[in-house]
């Protein structure tokens, strides 16, 4: 018989954690949702990690675009609901501080704008000579620090 290969996921945390207390919450069916927990916990994971799961597995173009919008869409609506039920304003301040700057250079000589890459480690490269590179140390604010460490993106 050709069995179905399937991915079994297991989750265990104690009650009184605050791991624990989400597991227990999207259990007790929040906000009148009609979806049993695995689905809930599934439609969770598909809205954060879709299109990253897609493009690692080849995906591109429009399917991966459109799935990227859709998971954009409902990431989008959970912060617009988190704000209205916790009481929560619209800070356009605090929403520019997580988006990373795009650093431009320009070159003296001939004012031509280059646009670097800037790594985690606060590093530009320019990339004006490929056999030379030349590396400028960048200050990243503390606040970017912090929202990256809240957003698991330590790499």
């Amino acid at each position: 018989m050709n069995e179905i290969k399937q991915e079994i996921i297991s989750i265990r945390r104690v009650a009184q954690t605050i791991d624990g207390k989400i597991i227990s919450y999207l259990k007790s069916t929040p906000l009148a949702l009609e979806e049993d927990f695995s689905e809930l916990v599934m439609a969770t994971l598909k809205k954060h990690w879709l299109p990253l799961a897609l493009l690692s597995s080849g995906v591109r173009d429009e399917r991966l675009r459109q799935n990227g919008i859709w998971a954009i869409g409902e990431l989008e609506a959970q912060i617009s609901c988190i704000r209205r039920i916790c009481g929560i304003e619209n800070d356009p301040v605090a929403i520019n501080s997580l988006i990373k700057p795009q650093i431009t250079v320009t070159t003296s000589s001939e004012n031509a704008s280059i646009l670097g890459d800037m790594s985690q480690t606060g590093q530009l490269n320019t990339d004006e000579d490929e056999d030379e590179e030349e590396w400028m140390q960048m200050e990243i604010p503390e606040e970017l620090k912090q929202a990256n460490q809240m957003l698991g993106w330590n790499g």
